[in-house]
């Protein structure tokens, strides 16, 4: 677990359930421009990535304050503040109402999608693969094949083991996290623990400690223990696309520190703030990104992980029911070393 501070997190994708830090604020007076200034200043004294991302938000306040007066509406109100804090482009920032919820999608929306899961489902696992837990697995020509497509369900290192063990003597693993938009970060531990014969360190954090941009934390390490046994000592490869988001690229950046993984695909979504939620005059929850993560160099990973090789799926082959990622991952791993 983490050195300095004990935090159960859960990292979601928009308009998932989340579980954080509230801070109770309560105020009888609430009007259009003080909920509007409240949410200004809960963003301002607690984003972490106004310096990494060279965002000036008195600027942005600047921008949005002057389509607020206290006649407008609930829905005008919602949809000036939703607009403000996309200005942040960040996946994990929301704002809850009883009438909508904001996001900002474009992490994903303006990149391929890279993943078509009833060709998944079809071709490479079929009606006789495995299942256990959230994993899926098949044995795709002699390369073991691990589908895990949401890090809300359950993981533990018996049912690692299990999967692969069932797929006999293969060459080379798949683990396609493709879409996966995140989940428990202590189930992305859990998974990539199965594959480390070591003790090693994947990545800081770094707390808020107080109301200004700069106000955070030393770096705290993060390490990830082997749990027993490796579950697979060979080859693998990775297969990543824009919607691997949150717990799923820290997932990505831990697994990235291994020398025998390979990670193909497109950048991942990013998503590397853990959460922290507040309460506006009115009831709204904002949602936003605290206390930022880095890899195992001390680099955010807030706007994604790269692959090391991209590939993007063609068209053509998809159409003839043929995922290009998987069977460039499954050629690559047929290669001698």
């Amino acid at each position: 677990m983490f050195t300095s501070k004990k935090y159960l997190y859960l990292l979601f994708i928009p308009l998932i359930s989340f579980s954080c830090i509230k801070e109770e604020i309560t105020n009888p007076h609430s009007t259009p421009q003080k909920n509007f200034d409240l949410l200004w200043q809960l963003v301002d004294e607690n984003y972490c990535f106004f310096e990494y991302k060279n965002i000036d938000w008195n600027a942005v306040k600047a921008k949005y304050a002057p389509r607020v007066t206290n006649n407008t509406g609930e829905q005008e109100l919602f949809n000036i503040c939703a607009a403000m804090l996309n200005e942040l482009q960040d996946g994990h920032v929301n704002l809850y109402s009883y009438f909508n919820v904001s996001r900002y999608w474009d992490f994903f929306l303006d990149y391929p999608q890279n993943f078509n899961s009833t060709l998944v489902e079809r071709r490479y696992l079929g009606n006789n693969h495995i299942i256990i837990g959230g994993l899926q697995a098949s044995n795709i020509n002699g390369i073991g094949y691990l589908r895990y497509g949401d890090f809300t369900n359950t993981i533990t290192p018996a049912d690692v083991r299990n999967a692969i063990n069932q797929l006999g003597n293969i060459q080379g693993l798949i683990i396609d996290v493709r879409d996966n938009g995140g989940g428990v970060r202590d189930y992305a531990k859990i998974f990539a623990s199965c594959f480390f014969a070591e003790r090693t360190l994947v990545g800081y954090t770094r707390y808020k400690e107080g109301k200004g941009h700069a106000d955070y934390s030393k770096y705290f390490s993060h390490y990830v223990d082997p749990e027993g046994a490796v579950a697979f000592g060979g080859n693998i490869v990775i297969l990543t696309n824009r919607l691997c988001y949150s717990a799923t690229n820290e997932f990505v950046s831990m697994m990235k520190c291994l020398p025998n993984v390979t990670l193909i695909g497109d950048i991942t979504g990013g998503g590397g703030g853990i959460p922290f939620s507040a309460e506006l005059y009115n009831g709204w929850q904002l949602r936003l990104s605290r206390d930022p993560m880095f890899d195992a160099n001390k680099h955010h990973i807030e706007n994604g992980i790269e692959p090391h090789i991209f590939v993007d799926m063609n068209k053509d082959d998809e159409y003839n029911n043929i995922d290009s990622i998987i069977e460039y991952a499954v050629d690559f791993l047929k290669q001698p070393n």
